[in-house]
């Protein structure tokens, strides 16, 4: 059975509930084992419309990130830099997925998300927050904005900030605030990752619904 609605309602753990109006139909198609949903499209896209595209997928990227951050359990907000190959960004990828591979084998299942950035000398580091991962960590002697600053030793090979985690909603506006058109289109290949997260992240509740109509809403 396929259903067309107006607006999708997400809510968050905490009460909180986000709505958004398309313009367009939202299509809702109930199979036996999933759901897929699309948003209608008409005509052929011109280059306006392709760079338009590049910008929502840049947003829905960001809404993700957001999403799993207001869902999840994190603890600490990290900035990572590797002391080699900062300029060779397939190589500081590598690293990541290394790093975060090494610190699952050492400290076993944890949540995560980590960013790239583009500082403007070229070289990469990387951004994000972790829940759950008790690294060896000590106080830098270091505040930020009256915030303690650690170091993680467990980076043999780069240099580590960390801060405790004090509200959800700033850490993920400040988060997503790293995905960028340049992390789109300048750091990460075409058709590669954008950005690390771990599995079995929880996301907010979705339904369905046509306010002008009053349709029951339909849980996702």
């Amino acid at each position: 059975m396929t259903r067309r609605y107006k607006t999708k309602i997400k809510e968050y753990p905490n009460g909180s509930k986000v709505l958004t109006v398309y313009n367009n139909a939202l299509i809702v198609k109930n199979n036996d084992d999933s759901i897929d949903v699309s948003v209608i499209e008409k005509n052929e896209r011109t280059a306006e419309e392709k760079e338009l595209e590049k910008l929502r997928n840049l947003w829905k990227i960001r809404t993700k990130i957001k999403d799993y951050i207001l869902c999840n359990d994190f603890d600490y907000f990290w900035t990572l830099t590797f002391d080699t190959d900062r300029y060779n960004y397939a190589a500081a990828f590598e690293k990541m997925g290394k790093w975060l591979r090494k610190m699952r084998d050492q400290y076993g299942i944890f949540n995560y998300i980590m960013i790239p950035e583009l500082h403007k000398d070229g070289a990469i580091h990387f951004h994000g927050v972790t829940g759950g991962l008790n690294a060896v960590i000590r106080d830098s002697g270091v505040k930020h904005k009256g915030v303690k600053v650690y170091n993680c030793t467990d980076c043999e090979h780069g240099f580590t900030t960390l801060t405790k985690i004090r509200s959800r909603e700033k850490t993920a506006s400040y988060v997503t605030k790293y995905v960028t058109k340049e992390m789109q289109n300048s750091i990460v290949e075409k058709g590669k990752k954008k950005y690390w997260c771990s599995r079995g992240l929880r996301l907010p509740a979705v339904s369905y619904t046509d306010l002008n109509l009053g349709i029951d809403l339909i849980p996702y």
